[in-house]
């Protein structure tokens, strides 16, 4: 079947320079280039010759080689460049220290919310004796007013006894010619005087600065001092911030490819489209009995120009796991209905041929196919999209391990990756750090500090967030039974490789005596002879996938609150699931929450409702799915627990589930309004 959607061809081509251009004295680069290169998805799908992307971070300096102990170590705060003490008796920490033309293009960072001094960030440009940027730390990284978000906030935030803990992300370019140096200072006023790993610091501070390497020769022009202050980015700021938060590629003229298609065990549906074109836009959606197991065992394979590059589950594909967990990045989108997009282009010089295989043992009907293609200039710079995915199944935790996500021969850039797992533990599973060896490095040149820290959170959060250059849809595994999925989706900090690629994780779980899944997935283009060294099995994506039937409060997604806010909140006692529940406080009588969940297939049993009672707790109505079935729950106790309350006969539906609390007068003698929902389960 030939079908073309759309023919248009749009190359943003005065900004652009990588792979522009063989003389590199011609490229100019520039925070207003940065940012367009961030929001033209095209140039992925080129070759990069002119730059090469690097990482410092403060992992433990005692991991220096795979073969010596150390390697897993997980002191992984406070470990700098060096320590520099001024002329004035100051000391400024160096977290990155590195020759020019250069660019800062990701900085991460996670510090202890009740034992931190908010001291002083500073980047010096080409060894200016000044720096050119000056600020409380997380007013320069996660609460920047002059680029604002996406490019500047918080990720999975929760309060945890009487701090807000978060990860804290700065995604805005900053361009250098000569030189880059960037320091952290204590606010000695406020710094506490606990010493940290025998340092000569107290403030615990993790780190990870991702930064640009380009060939000699590569005009740049550097940030000056004052260019966020004085509004020079403004206009390149908004264009860039409307094109990453609605990334969709729109066509009036769309047409579908397929029509529902019911698919049974063993079937596949297959498209072809000719010509020399790309798809910009892959849009997919599929119904099952089981839609857990349909998102694992319904696999979608692509074959460009006769290569099969991608052979994956169509749920980690689109960066769900196996269950439907709304969210949207830069590169990919989940709706509440089931519907999975992708917007990486994906050129091809003849043809393409899109197959849906269920290997499954249900039935699965394809509601939706949607493909939309535009012209593409085929040259001996365009490579091929590809997507890799590998199940450790049933892996063990006893012993700390270098877990491979990807090993790649060729040439290519890596532009994303997912992890789905299930921890089947209430203990916190991801402190092993990435180590990235590109072109045969014998150490990696990107060595991490932690896996939910490379995802982009921090402090084992179970929040789920999604912004353009990350995402945890689903965290209902970190730190109680349950799956997770984490994704990067990488734009500025794409790490292009020119004869060889090889990506691990460790393994570095709290609990060291588990079996769980684990399933990375890799999103990279590269060469037509370009190969990965781990082909998928088809019985990997035919093994059961587990599911906890207990439903996380804190992973409901709120929709409407009347009056007063809500938030997660953690505590140190597993007496709570998780460690966490969704909590609302400073409501008033008659005021309403809203908050849905998911639900693979229809339960009918006894509800199990767990929630926290305490001295300044109150009392509320129950609805699911706008029945009543709690009325006037008392959470009034002279001491902090949990209470529970069970009802029989209820249902919970296939699909969108809603929860509604409404605020009942104030319990007597109640010192606040608080209510707090740990879970529900059906039995």
């Amino acid at each position: 079947m030939k079908h073309r959607v759309l023919n248009i061809f749009l190359l943003i081509g005065g900004l652009a320079f990588i792979g522009c251009d063989s003389d590199n004295s011609k490229l100019v680069v520039t925070v207003e280039s940065l940012l367009n290169e961030m929001t033209d998805k095209s140039d992925l799908a080129r070759i990069d010759n002119n730059y090469k992307t690097f990482q410092s971070s403060s992992y433990s300096r005692k991991s220096v080689s795979k073969n010596e102990e150390g390697w897993f170590h997980n002191a992984d705060a406070c470990q700098f460049v060096r320590i520099d003490t001024l002329a004035n008796g100051r000391i400024e920490y160096v977290l990155l220290d590195s020759d020019g033309p250069g660019a800062i293009v990701r900085i991460w960072h996670a510090w202890h919310a009740k034992n931190f001094s908010m001291g002083t960030y500073r980047f010096y440009f080409d060894h200016a004796e000044a720096p050119q940027i000056e600020g409380r730390i997380d007013e320069i990284i996660s609460k920047n007013q002059f680029v604002g978000k996406p490019f500047s906030q918080t990720t999975a935030a929760f309060f945890e006894h009487g701090g807000w803990y978060s990860g804290h992300n700065l995604y805005f370019p900053l361009p250098y010619g000569k030189h880059c140096k960037i320091t952290y200072e204590e606010d000695i006023k406020k710094v506490k005087k606990n010493r940290f790993f025998d340092l000569n610091v107290t403030d615990i501070l993790y780190y990870q600065i991702n930064y640009r390497s380009y060939e000699d020769g590569t005009v740049v022009e550097t940030y000056q001092k004052g260019d966020w202050e004085n509004g020079k980015y403004k206009d390149a700021i908004a264009v860039s911030k409307a094109k990453l938060e609605n990334p969709q590629y729109i066509d009036e003229n769309l047409k579908q490819l397929t029509e529902r298609t019911k698919l049974e065990a063993g079937k596949s549906l297959s498209v072809s489209i000719e010509g020399t074109q790309v798809i910009k836009q892959l849009a997919l959606k599929i119904k099952a009995d089981n839609m857990e197991q349909a998102l694992r065992s319904t696999v979608l394979s692509l074959e460009f120009d006769g290569k099969q590059t991608v052979w994956v589950p169509v749920g980690d594909f689109f960066g769900t796991g196996y269950k439907i967990s709304p969210y949207q990045s830069g590169y990919s989108r989940v709706m509440d209905d089931g519907e999975m997009t992708t917007w990486f282009p994906m050129p091809f010089e003849k043809m393409v041929k899109i197959t849906v295989h269920n290997y499954g043992g249900q039935e699965v009907v394809v509601e939706k196919l949607d493909i939309q293609t535009s012209d593409w200039i085929w040259d001996d710079k365009s490579l091929y999209f590809h997507a890799n995915w590998r199940l450790y199944n049933n892996i063990g935790t006893k012993e700390k391990q270098d877990v491979n996500f990807i090993s790649i021969k060729g040439k290519g850039k890596h532009v994303g990756d997912a992890l789905t797992l299930y921890n089947n533990s209430k203990y916190w599973w991801g402190e092993g750090d990435e180590k990235i060896y590109v072109d045969g490095e014998r150490f990696p040149s990107h060595f991490g500090t932690g896996t939910e820290d490379y995802y982009g959170f921090a402090w084992c959060s179970v929040v789920n967030f999604s912004m353009p250059f990350l995402a945890q849809p689903c965290g209902e595994g970190n730190r109680s039974p349950g799956m997770t999925v984490n994704s990067r989706w990488r734009m500025l900090d794409v790490i292009p490789f020119n004869t060889s690629y090889h990506f691990d994780m460790e393994l570095w779980h709290w609990d060291g005596d588990i079996k769980m899944d684990y399933a990375p997935i890799v999103f990279w283009y590269g060469t037509y002879d370009s190969k990965t060294e781990y082909t998928t099995k088809l019985e990997e994506v035919q093994i059961p996938v587990r599911v906890s039937k207990r439903y996380e409060a804190e992973n409901f997604l709120v929709k409407k609150v009347t009056g007063g806010k809500v938030i997660n909140e953690a505590f140190l006692s597993h007496n709570w699931s998780a460690q966490n529940h969704l909590l609302w406080k400073d409501s008033k009588e008659g005021d309403k929450m809203v908050a849905y969940f998911y639900v693979s297939e229809e339960q009918v049993g006894t509800l199990r409702m767990v929630f926290t009672k305490g001295p300044n707790y109150g009392a509320a109505d129950v609805y699911l799915n706008d029945q009543l079935v709690f009325e006037n729950l008392d959470f009034k106790s002279k001491e902090l627990g949990l209470k529970e309350y069970k009802t029989n006969n209820v249902i919970l539906q296939k699909g969108q589930n809603s929860m509604k609390l409404v605020a009942r007068p104030k319990v007597k003698h109640a010192s606040g309004y608080k209510i707090g929902l740990d879970y529900l389960l059906i039995e």
